[in-house]
């Protein structure tokens, strides 16, 4: 079980950036050796992360109902904010779907899973964990698939987007993450609990996804550089740090109230840096991937800022 007693803001910016640097600092002077990003990457997506969905559900236990209010600010900001994306990209950046669509995951698809989840355990403890995962879930299960079928329909000879969009949500539910949250969605709805042993497995390696994942992300960072679309990444970093958490914090004030943590949470998650996932759908398809790899560098770096401000107005 997790506890946090009236953190500062320091009390939890400053572990998760510090490990993001000391990931850094070991990949820029090679102290790990070739393949360490993708190792530690590799261990933290397919071992700890599952672990920690799994174990964290199951612990404070997961409602629909519950957390319908918190589901529906992130997806309707996530939503208004891609759409109004779409329209400034198709406007001011002329480009292909593909391009497009990766410019408007950009910015909105957030990295609640590597950064928002050890930065939710250190300020508001287990119950914070579960809100950053549900927010990892909404990223992933919805937006990725909406980003994946675009870029699948930019491709295709044939414009079958029901085909193509179940394909692609049935790779997306085939996650590790998806799958450990779902394990953890049955025991809870059936009140059932782990093993011990089971559970010391899952809890030792739940226990390591947050510095893992904070150190594969320094790791990640090395050798990245701001090689093309200077204006497009700026405008991209000013709506994924600026505009989607105002966007958040705005149908929590007007449309659908929320409580303080939850409240807290949604604009948390919605200030984190773009996820490297929007990276690894560029690479695959072969289109706006120099910009992608920018804008994860620039909101990363700028992130400890504005969510550092952020911390100090809700601790």
């Amino acid at each position: 079980m997790l506890a946090v007693a009236d953190p500062s803001m320091l009390d939890v910016s400053l572990p998760v950036f510090a490990i993001i640097v000391m990931g850094y600092l070991c990949g820029r002077f090679r102290l790990l050796g070739e393949g360490a990003a993708t190792a530690v990457n590799g261990f933290t997506y397919y071992a700890a992360m599952p672990a920690l969905f799994l174990g964290a559900i199951t612990s404070a236990g997961f409602s629909l109902t519950d957390n319908l209010a918190y589901i529906s600010v992130l997806v309707g900001a996530q939503l208004a904010v891609f759409g109004i994306s779409m329209l400034c990209a198709t406007i001011l950046f002329p480009g292909s779907l593909g391009a497009h669509s990766l410019h408007s995951l950009s910015a909105t698809l957030t990295n609640s899973g590597y950064i928002g989840i050890p930065m939710m355990a250190l300020a508001y403890g287990e119950p914070g964990v579960l809100l950053a995962i549900i927010a990892t879930l909404v990223n992933g299960v919805i937006f990725l698939t909406i980003g994946s079928v675009l870029l699948e329909l930019d491709k295709a000879e044939h414009n079958n987007a029901a085909g193509i969009a179940l394909v692609t949500l049935t790779g997306v539910l085939k996650s590790p993450l998806v799958l450990g949250a779902l394990a953890g969605v049955i025991l809870s709805a059936f009140d059932l609990e782990l093993p011990g042993p089971a559970r010391s497995v899952v809890d030792m390696l739940g226990a390591t996804a947050g510095p893992c994942a904070l150190f594969a992300i320094g790791l990640f960072l090395v050798g990245q550089r701001i090689t093309t679309g200077a204006a497009e990444v700026s405008w991209v970093t000013f709506v994924k740090l600026i505009l989607l958490p105002l966007v958040t914090w705005v149908i929590v004030l007007f449309l659908i109230p929320l409580p303080p943590m939850e409240t807290a949470a949604a604009v948390l998650m919605a200030a984190m840096p773009t996820g490297s996932l929007v990276f690894v759908l560029s690479e695959r398809h072969g289109v706006f991937a120099a910009r992608s790899v920018a804008i994860v560098l620039v909101t990363t770096v700028l992130s400890c800022l504005t969510v550092s401000g952020l911390l100090t107005v809700f601790l």
